[in-house]
């Protein structure tokens, strides 16, 4: 039977059917804070170190071979199968996250020792038996929670970043390139400050929004520079008490060498251990990213206003009824989703800046509320992108009828006129249209400097320049 993690209180009566040791019950006990726990992502990085930190100790002759082949035989089967409720730890727990750290070495420690019993039990019964792997003697070894879970850190989000959030981004600006190409011969008004402004083509919207997306792209991967160094080796302090000399280094190139990233072992393991400037900027660069898409989803929004007292120029996919109340209403809900999604973010990362900031002397101890805001942020960001790209951009079309009128209706289009007609005559018929409400074309003529047709003709030629 099975522990529910969702219920730290049963695990006081049902502590015999768990996996985990004393420390981490006494967690348990003190630390029944609230629901969020650890994602099983962040526990596969996690054992992902205890194993290579194995491999290394084995090698550096500190680990016999039988003990070496328990702990990663028992940290596979971690990775194969489902033990999710072996890991019910809060999030809210000490700063250096120890106790997480022992529920791993815990329950790596009690699947060797399984696996171990069961090897030995076919062997003949006059062998003596060999010890016990001990979490702390021997799935630690060489290890500090001051090092491992900072490492642990850094491998869930280069590895959600790389597997998850980059492809979504990816999506994205692939939906919203097709909907640039299928809107190049299309005009729409443009706006700044609100107010009236110069046509643009619509594509050229999209590719604004592209390239800010390209940036924070860019400034992403950027980040997983500093990301992509462990503290792992720096032990206690960051300076390597009880590791073998070059401990980080081996277990950074095994941990490259599984994950196919550029792992290394932090230059400078002090400052490894002590800050979380990595966190802070890669933070950053998530806040980038929802900035930019929060001013798509607000521009959407205006735009897709309506449908008679709006914007009302672009039409937003009808997903579903838009009100308990009002028939026939719909609402930019994917907008509204993908915005709220921004704003939790933009809180994640003033989180994640407060939490760095408040390191004290050779140990940051915030970091569990770091990285359950970078995975939250990671994870939200990632499912919105994809439900915007698919629920909203690829539904998008224009409303031909309304831009035409917006478009005749636009004073500020003269303003493309102005190197041919002369700022002066430009501003005469601008006056003109605005105080009698009629298009430029009409006050064109009615000033008798043009006929509507040749206005409208000069006009076309200038946009179509433009294209």
């Amino acid at each position: 039977m099975s522990i529910s993690a969702s219920n730290p209180s049963q695990h006081n009566k049902a502590s015999q059917s768990a996996l985990w040791g004393k420390q981490t019950q006494l967690s348990l006990k003190y630390f029944d804070i609230g629901s969020h726990r650890f994602s099983i992502d962040f526990i596969h990085a996690y054992i992902s170190i205890k194993r290579a930190c194995a491999q290394v100790n084995n090698n550096e002759g500190l680990l016999s071979e039988d003990n070496r082949n328990a702990i990663q035989l028992a940290c596979d089967k971690l990775g194969i199968e489902d033990y999710t409720k072996q890991f019910p730890l809060s999030v809210w727990q000490t700063g250096s996250g120890t106790q997480t750290n022992m529920n791993v070495n815990e329950v790596v420690a009690s699947i060797a020792n399984t696996i171990k019993e069961t090897s030995e039990s076919t062997q003949d019964n006059s062998q003596q038996l060999s010890e016990k792997v001990h979490p702390n003697d021997h799935v630690n070894l060489s290890q500090s929670s001051n090092d491992t879970f900072p490492s642990a850190m850094h491998i869930v989000v280069a590895l959600l970043t790389r597997d998850k959030l980059l492809n979504s981004l990816s999506h994205l600006s692939k939906i919203l390139d097709d909907k640039q190409q299928e809107l190049t011969k299309e005009f729409t008004v443009g706006r700044t400050h609100l107010m009236d402004a110069l046509p643009v083509p619509a594509s050229s919207i999209f590719s604004g929004y592209l390239a800010q997306l390209s940036l924070a792209k860019s400034a992403i991967e950027d980040s997983l520079v500093a990301v992509y160094q462990l503290a792992i080796g720096g032990t206690a302090v960051g300076g390597g008490d009880n590791a073998p000399p070059q401990f980080g280094e081996k277990v950074a190139a095994l941990l490259a060498e599984q994950y196919q990233l550029p792992f290394v072992a932090n230059d400078n393991a002090y400052a490894a251990v002590s800050g979380e400037d990595a966190s802070l900027r890669y933070s950053s660069a998530l806040k980038q990213l929802a900035s930019v898409l929060f001013k798509i989803a607000n521009d959407f929004r205006l735009l897709g206003s309506g449908p008679r007292c709006g914007f009302n120029e672009w039409l937003l996919p009808a997903n579903e009824p838009g009100s308990s109340i009002m028939p026939g209403k719909v609402n930019p809900t994917q907008c509204e989703a993908l915005s709220m999604v921004c704003l939790q973010v933009f809180g994640n990362d003033l989180t994640v800046s407060l939490a760095a900031s408040n390191g004290q002397l050779q140990l940051n101890t915030y970091r569990p509320v770091i990285i359950h805001n970078l995975m939250e942020s990671i994870e939200l960001l990632t499912d919105a992108m994809h439900s915007f790209a698919d629920n909203c951009i690829a539904g998008l079309s224009l409303n031909h009828a309304q831009i035409k009128t917006n478009m005749q209706q636009n004073l500020s289009i003269i303003t493309v006129l102005a190197p041919t007609l002369g700022y002066d005559v430009a501003t005469q018929i601008v006056h003109e249209a605005n105080n009698n409400n009629t298009s430029l074309a009409q006050a064109a003529q009615t000033l008798g400097l043009y006929s509507c047709e040749e206005f409208d003709a000069l006009l076309t030629t200038h946009l179509n320049n433009k294209r």
